[in-house]
This record gives structure tokens, C-alpha cells and sequence, in this order.
């Protein structure tokens, strides 16, 4: 059949000599044809590779293509000889998937076929038929639907394959029919067209084995085909499923959330619910629930349903794994997996990574037993084409830009030596020059922006609004604009960003705020999108184009900017093209003019692929004496990410195995390092009289803060004047009480009357947030606080917007995250001390649930069900004033009835908040 091939393509182009040897070869039997074909395939494209007029063709037509993207038009291209390389991608896409150079010849193939279809202006009558043949070649079925298809894959292949000759129409039938696959309930089919990869990662999370690790670039569309695979099978289960879909942040709890939502929706299976909350102790767990958490909300429901109630799990799915290498919630995530592993019953692990080379880690943190079955894979192969563009200034002419694109070979291929900008540049700051050059190279395209933080976002923007200098009339991103600026503030730079086409992107944003502009710029309402380290967390914004220049991370131990690792690199620029979405991306690796920026030797010209090192190895072995010292005596505040490893590690000492065992995973670990962890956490358990049950449940808590607490309510004569308030009717009760927490497990070293003060840092935005506090009144608040502090009258915009972004910060940070720990572990060590003092009467009284009122930001169960099925904070508190809390009887399918209902009659609420309700209700 390759031999078939040939002809073929040889007859197209009319070369008879090629055509003569080939079938001349045919002679010699089937399987000497099959082994001598695939011999001189991959002997032809090796010498292809090699000569040098096909890579000068090659490149001609790469900067060809940029050109064209970047309407770039006063500069003559080179000839293109675009026949002599559709030959060479039709040997290119002959090489199988096991031979080594496979990607680079399958991308190049690819890349050919690809651009041909798009700049080509004089193709041949047959020239859709070779595209397809070349792209079913190499698996790429996606790109044949969007691009050669108009969506109708089945029908282009019916109607390509009648067209071919026999052998073609059956290798081309049989290349199909292995990379589709049938999803859906059995009254609403749909087929899947899937990449090769695809097609094996389906057929690893469908068969029997208990974990699936695999690793591959962030285009592939890996998280769109675990969707599909997970509510497929949740729809074809025929009584109970439980699957728990693990994200590392809460803003991509909503994203998930809403895509799985939508999947359902549209596949109209009416029977599975997907919860971001975990369901209550005396609420039954839904007979078929996929739950979308972060690692701290999984460790919150592991720690209410015990595997007595949880008794098995379908699937456990962790979304961006390689975060297992961040400090804090790495380590969490490490600690969970670990609870799953000892305590509970699950039918199979899914682990999901970019670019990293070791996705094997996660089969040696997970072996339980040696019938524990496990397969990993990795690919560096990408369904879609990036181009990577250094743009730098021109010394001698401020307003040029030079343009050279990096190839995968490593070359630099000149585009531009000055691309002669029409508007002058006003100045080289870093967000001006990122403002220029996104504006100039990105306009009429969806352009993303890389920064390091909020306050760089709303430096970006500003200047982006002074250069484009235009608003829009659009009314959907007027209302936005309107909405924002009434919610938070009128000064909120986002507010008026938006007005230009806009969008700024950061974590700590509101959840409405932020799933609103992510919605207008999916939309193609917004032009731009300046975006944070949320990007490198998974946030899914495919775009057409990415600027980045010199890109920072906060280190948390120094708090001082550092480059951001090679992986986090990777996984944002995987961002620029995606599959399903666009098949081609550019990004530009900005020099700002007064430094001199390396991008080369920082990233272009070394190993794209990163082996991932969990966060509690890199603590054990690199900073095993802090940890150490931690362990026993945690009086003194310890480097980020040092106490939540402490707390696994005597978590990992009073388990049923050795810790030599637990920590075998550990390569290099020292029998040394080993028996000073056992000592210190023996020394630490001799102090302990506090039970391993309570302990086990407080996460990420130094055990010896838990007994420094335990000891003190235990010598409490009035137990009572220390039970956190339950209805919140005073904050200096509530003050009070968290004094004391903080003192004990956050800061036990602070001065008291620092603590004072410290403390109200905490109760002052968590008595507003879980009252239900409209965040613009929460604002207001923030802001004479910040006026009294500066002794001013006034604040200046820059100011306020500092001031809006530090309130966000009390909220996630303080509130939602170590607040949340804190009062759970505090709870958790409250009810067993009135146990221990006969004083159920008390018990009764604990506010259990106050943890889940600080995360989600409310305590009226109305406004909490609302938030769990997937609507904002801020669109539950306008909902919930139309739906009685006295009638409401926790009911979420009757919710959601009565959500449709009250829509339908046009409530007077946002219709921001319509929006929203209709993404994730409707």
C-alpha cells in the first residue's frame, strides 16, 4: 500500500521516472513491497530532511506564512515551490510513530500542508484531496474537519474516499475509522475526531489499568477529550458514579465546571450533577456527581465523607498535575492523593501535564500493590503550528522593529530587519513597549499578554487605552463596563478597558468579573486580554497571538521576581493556538529596548520537556534541617511550604508502614536524612496527646500548633467563651476568638498588641464576606480605611485600584484560604476537647459550617446552593432575594427549576448576571 502512494502523489506531480521505480519495486511481493517500501520512506525523507533546496523551500515558506499573518506586505517574499513540498510532506507524513524523528517529520508535514491551504494562491484542481490524504496521514482529523470539512467530517470523507482509488479509499476509511469515537447518549450519538494521540490517551483511560499519567503540550486538546471521556462515561453508567475532577485554583474551578456543564447540556443527559461545593454530611451524595475541586476542597470533603460513606470511586482526575511541584498546594495535593491512596477505593487515577519528561512520578507516588497496573505516556508532538517571533527595537530607528523567527531546528530566520511602525513609541518602560508592540503586530487578531501581576496588568492597559484611543459602542461590553464599574468601583481600570476592547485576567479577580471577560473575548468582542501566571495554571484562552516580555514569578520565600521555570514558559506559550479552536499561533518574545533579554539560551535552545519534582521531596531533600527543626518546635515562622510538609511528614510517621517505605519514591533520600525525620517526628509525638484522628483531618497544620491549642482549651474553666460565634451577631466576639487562633497556628512568636491589629487584617473582610456583603460596600469600606490610614482626603486612581486589588487579596489569601484552615482545625480541636470534658451541650453549638461560609463568601443556604451549582457570589446574592429561604428545602434539581422560572419572568437583575445564570443553569 505505500507504494500506492507514491503513484499516487508522483502522478499528480507528473514525475514518471519516480512512478516507474516504485512500481518496478512492486514486483517483489507483499511483504517484501511493505519492508523495502518503509525502508526507502524513511531513507527519502531523511536525505529529503537534508538537502539543503528543500529547507531553503521549507523556510521560504514559514516566513511566507508569518508575513502573511502579520499583513506584512511591502516585503517580496522568496518563490515557494509549493508542489516539490507537498511531495516531501507526503513522505514526511509515511513515517510511523515508532521511529524517533516521527514529531519532527509529522510537524513539518503538518506545517506544509497546513500553510499550503492557506497561502497558496494558485492550487491545483486535486489540491483538497492531498491536504486530507497528507493530514489523515499523520492522524491530524481535527484540522480535516475545521479546515477542509466545514465541520462535516463525515461527510467529506464519504465523499473524498469515492474519489480516490480503491487502495487510497480503504487506507484512508480504515485511518478514520481508528480515530473516531462514539460519545453520548444512546438517543443523541455524536463522533469524536481525534489526533493520534488522542486516540491513545482515550484507549488508556478506557481500559482496566488503575492510573493513566500522560504528558503532552497544552495545544493537543487533552483537557477537551478528558471532559468528553468523563461525562461519557458518567452517561453510560447505569447506577452510581463519583468522579472528582481536581483543578490547582478556584478560577479554574468555574471554567471546568462550565465547560463539563455545557458537555452535558448539550448531549442532553439529564441525570448527572456537577458540584463545586461538597454536599453536607446529612445530604445524600447524588447517585451520579462529578465534583470539581481544588486540592484544599478535596481534602475538606475527604475529611467529612470517611471511605465508611465514600465507599468507591469511579475516577480521580488532576488537571495540570505538574502544580504538585508548587510549595504549598503541591504539597496539599501530595497529602490528598496520598488519603486516597491508604483510605479510600478508587477505580483509576488520571494525572494530566504539559511538557513534562517524568509523568512516570505520579505511578511512584500512587503503587499500592502489585496488582496496582499503570501506563504513562508522553508526547512532544503538537496538533497545531506555533511560530516563535523574537521582536526587538531597532537601535538607530526607535519606531522599526526587527523580527526573526526561531525555528525548531534552532535557526534564526530574519523576518523584518525593520519593520518600519507608522505611530511613534512615547517611551521604553516595559508596559509601554509590550502595549506598542501588542497593539501594532496584533491588531485585528485575539491577542493575549503576558504580565506578572495586577498592578503590571493595569500599567498595560492604561497605556493600551491611551494608544488605541477609541471606545467601542458594543452594548454587551458597554453593560459589562457598566456593571464592573458599579460592583467594584467607577476607578477600576477594567471598568474602562473594557470600553476599549480589553479584558485584564488575574486570579484574585471576582469569579463573575473574570468568567465575563474570559466569555467576551472567546466571543471575539475583545481585542486583547492581559493575563497573569493564571495562564501557566490552565486557564483555556486560545489565541492568535501572544506578547511576552522578560516573564516574572514571585518567588514566595524572598518575595522578590525571578524568571519563571522552563515548564511554566512552555505551558504559556502552548497558549497561542489550540486545537478545535486555531491551528496556528504566533508568539512574540519582546527585548525591551533598554535590556537586553535572552530567550535564546533562557529557553529557545534547551529541553523543552521538565521532569516534575514534588514539592515535598524538594523540601526533604534540599531543606531537611528547617523542615526538621519545624517538626519539633514551630514557635518560629518558617519558609513557605515548610509547615504543610512538616504536618505530611508526621502525617506519613504514624501511618501503618515505615517511613523508610512512605519516602521510597524519593531517589537519593540519605539514611541520615531519614532517621532525623523519625526522631524529630517521635520527639514531636511524645508531646502529643491531642488524637492522630483530629490531627489527620487539620491539613497542613504544624501538629504542634494543634497541641499548643489543644492544651490551652483544655485549661479553659469556661469552655464557653471560647466556641466561635455562630450567628455572627458581633464582630469582637469573632475577633476575639480568631485572635486566639492566629496566635497559636499562624504566628505564635507576634507581639500582642501587633495581633491586635493583625487580626482585624482577617475578621474586618470575613465578618463583610460571610454576611453576604455586596463587594462594592466591601470596597467602600476598604477604601476609608486606606484614607484614614494615609491621612488623606482622597486617593488618586492608581491608589484606589491598589486598594480594590489589596481587599481582593484579604479575601482569597487570608479569608478563603488560611482563615478557612484555620477555623476548620480550630472546630476540629474544639469538639474533641468538649468530649474530653463531657460538654456535649457545647457541640451542638460549634459553627461546623463556618469554613464553608468564609470560602464561598455567604451562610445563607440559598445563596450556598446557588454557588454550587456554578454561579458567582455575586450573581447568588442578586438571585437569592427572589427565592425565600423559609420555603427552600435544599433541593438542587427544584433550584434550578425555580432559577428558570424567575429568569423567564425578567427579574430585575444585571444582565451580566442573566448571562451567567444562562451559561450555567439553562
Amino acid at each position: 500500500m505505500p507504494s500506492s502512494i507514491f503513484v499516487y502523489f508522483t502522478s499528480i506531480f507528473g514525475n514518471q521516472d519516480s512512478q516507474r521505480a516504485i512500481l518496478q519495486n512492486g514486483r517483489i511481493g507483499k511483504t517484501g513491497v511493505m519492508i523495502l517500501a518503509e525502508s526507502l520512506i524513511y531513507d527519502a525523507a531523511k536525505k529529503l530532511w537534508q538537502d539543503s533546496a528543500f529547507q531553503s523551500n521549507f523556510t521560504n515558506l514559514k516566513l511566507a506564512n508569518v508575513k502573511h499573518n502579520l499583513s506584512i506586505k511591502h516585503q517580496a517574499c522568496e518563490p515557494i515551490d509549493f508542489s516539490n513540498l507537498l511531495r516531501a510532506a507526503s513522505i514526511f507524513s509515511l513515517i510511523k510513530d515508532i521511529d524517533a524523528a516521527c514529531d519532527m517529520y509529522h510537524e513539518a508535514a503538518f506545517r506544509i500542508a497546513y500553510i499550503s491551504a492557506k497561502i497558496w494562491s494558485e492550487k491545483p484542481e486535486n489540491f483538497e484531496t492531498i491536504i486530507a490524504i497528507i493530514l489523515g496521514r499523520i492522524g491530524n482529523f481535527p484540522t480535516v474537519k475545521k479546515q477542509l470539512a466545514n465541520d462535516n467530517l463525515d461527510f467529506f470523507i464519504s465523499k473524498l474516499t469515492r474519489n480516490l482509488p480503491h487502495s487510497f479509499a480503504l487506507e484512508t476509511l480504515a485511518r478514520y475509522e481508528g480515530n473516531i469515537v462514539q460519545v453520548g447518549s444512546e438517543n443523541n450519538k455524536e463522533t469524536l475526531a481525534l489526533t493520534d494521540f488522542q486516540r491513545k490517551l482515550w484507549c488508556g483511560l478506557d481500559n482496566e489499568k488503575n492510573l493513566l499519567s500522560f504528558s503532552s503540550p497544552t495545544s493537543s486538546g487533552k483537557t477537551f477529550l478528558l471532559q468528553q471521556f468523563i461525562t461519557n462515561k458518567a452517561a453510560s453508567s447505569p447506577n452510581k458514579f463519583i468522579a472528582i475532577y481536581v483543578v490547582p485554583t478556584r478560577a479554574l474551578i468555574a471554567e471546568i465546571s462550565h465547560s463539563i456543564r455545557n458537555l452535558i447540556k448539550t448531549k442532553d443527559i439529564n441525570d448527572i450533577e456537577v458540584l463545586s461545593v461538597g454536599s453536607d454530611i446529612e445530604q445524600n451524595i447524588p447517585t451520579k456527581v462529578i465534583y470539581v475541586f481544588t486540592q484544599e476542597r478535596l481534602l475538606s470533603f475527604l475529611a467529612t465523607w470517611g471511605s465508611q460513606n465514600l465507599t468507591f470511586i469511579d475516577y480521580i482526575i488532576i488537571d495540570e498535575a505538574h502544580q504538585i511541584s508548587e510549595k504549598v498546594r503541591g504539597t496539599l495535593l501530595h497529602q490528598s492523593l496520598n488519603w486516597l491512596k491508604n483510605s479510600y477505593t478508587v477505580g483509576k487515577f488520571i494525572f494530566c501535564s504539559p511538557v513534562i519528561s517524568n509523568p512516570n512520578i505520579f505511578e511512584d507516588l500512587m503503587a499500592m500493590k502489585s496488582s496496582f497496573a499503570s501506563e504513562n505516556h508522553i508526547t512532544r508532538s503538537s496538533p497545531v503550528t506555533q511560530n516563535l517571533l523574537i521582536v526587538e527595537s531597532v537601535k538607530s530607528k526607535k519606531d522599526n522593529l526587527r523580527i526573526t523567527l526561531h525555528d525548531s531546528s534552532g535557526e534564526k530566520l530574519v523576518l523584518s530587519d525593520a519593520l518600519k511602525i507608522d505611530a511613534k513609541r512615547s517611551d521604553d518602560s516595559k508596559s509601554n513597549f509590550l502595549a506598542y508592540c501588542a497593539f501594532n503586530l496584533g491588531k485585528d487578531k485575539r491577542n493575549i499578554i503576558y504580565v506578572d501581576g495586577p498592578d503590571a496588568a493595569d500599567d498595560v492597559a492604561k497605556k493600551l487605552i491611551k494608544i488605541i484611543n477609541k471606545e467601542c459602542n458594543d452594548s454587551e461590553i458597554l453593560d459589562a463596563s457598566s456593571y464592573i464599574s458599579n460592583s467594584i468601583h467607577s476607578e477600576f481600570v477594567l471598568a474602562k478597558a473594557l470600553r476599549s476592547r480589553i479584558g485584564i485576567h488575574y486570579g484574585k479577580m471576582p469569579s463573575l468579573v473574570r468568567e465575563t471577560v474570559e466569555r467576551l473575548f472567546r466571543d471575539e468582542k475583545l481585542e486583547f486580554m492581559i493575563c497573569t501566571s493564571t495562564l501557566a495554571q490552565g486557564v483555556n484562552l486560545p489565541v492568535q497571538n501572544l506578547f511576552i516580555l522578560d516573564p516574572k514569578i514571585k518567588n514566595p520565600d524572598t518575595n522578590e521576581s525571578e524568571s519563571i521555570p522552563r515548564a511554566s514558559f512552555w505551558n504559556i506559550v502552548g497558549r497561542a493556538g489550540r486545537l478545535y479552536k486555531d491551528f496556528e499561533g504566533n508568539v512574540f518574545l519582546l527585548k525591551q529596548p533598554s535590556k537586553q533579554e535572552n530567550w535564546e539560551d533562557l529557553f529557545l535552545n534547551t529541553e523543552k520537556l521538565t521532569a516534575v519534582i514534588p514539592a515535598t521531596q524538594n523540601v526533604v531533600l534540599e531543606q531537611h534541617e528547617d523542615l526538621i527543626r519545624h517538626i519539633t518546635n514551630p514557635e518560629q515562622d518558617a519558609k513557605k511550604g515548610i509547615e504543610e510538609v512538616a504536618s505530611f511528614i508526621y502525617d506519613l510517621s504514624r501511618s501503618k508502614e515505615s517511613l523508610n517505605h512512605e519516602l521510597s519514591w524519593i531517589k537519593n533520600l540519605s539514611e541520615n536524612i531519614i532517621d532525623e525525620l523519625k526522631i524529630s517526628t517521635d520527639e514531636a509525638s511524645h508531646e502529643i496527646t491531642l488524637p492522630y484522628t483530629i490531627i489527620k483531618k487539620n491539613v497542613g497544620i504544624s501538629p504542634i500548633r494543634q497541641q499548643a491549642l489543644y492544651n490551652f482549651l483544655c485549661s479553659q474553666m469556661f469552655l464557653e467563651e471560647w466556641i466561635l460565634p455562630r450567628n455572627l451577631a458581633s464582630i469582637k466576639d469573632l475577633h476575639k476568638v480568631v485572635s486566639r487562633i492566629l496566635h497559636f497556628l499562624d504566628t505564635p512568636t507576634m507581639k500582642p498588641e501587633i495581633l491586635e491589629k493583625y487580626t482585624w487584617l482577617y475578621v474586618s473582610p470575613a465578618f463583610d464576606w460571610i454576611s453576604g456583603k455586596p463587594l462594592n460596600q466591601m470596597i467602600n469600606n476598604h477604601l476609608q480605611y486606606w484614607k484614614k490610614k494615609k491621612k488623606v482626603v482622597s486617593l488618586t486612581p492608581e491608589q484606589t485600584n491598589s486598594c480594590i486589588r489589596d481587599l481582593f487579596d484579604q479575601i482569597e489569601n487570608k479569608v478563603r484560604f488560611k482563615l478557612v484552615k484555620y477555623i476548620n482545625c480550630y472546630n476540629n480541636v474544639y469538639t474533641e476537647v468538649c468530649i474530653q470534658k463531657k460538654r456535649g451541650d457545647l457541640i451542638e453549638k460549634i459553627p461546623m459550617h463556618l469554613p464553608l461560609f468564609l470560602e464561598v463568601g455567604a451562610s445563607n443556604p440559598v445563596q450556598i446552593d446557588l454557588m454550587s451549582i456554578g454561579l458567582s457570589r455575586m450573581t447568588a446574592l442578586e438571585l437569592s432575594s427572589y427565592i425565600p429561604i423559609d420555603s427552600y428545602n435544599r433541593n438542587i434539581k427544584l433550584l434550578q427549576s425555580k432559577i428558570k422560572t424567575l429568569t423567564e419572568r425578567n427579574i430585575a437583575i444585571s444582565k451580566i448576571c442573566v448571562e451567567e445564570i444562562k451559561r450555567h443553569v439553562f
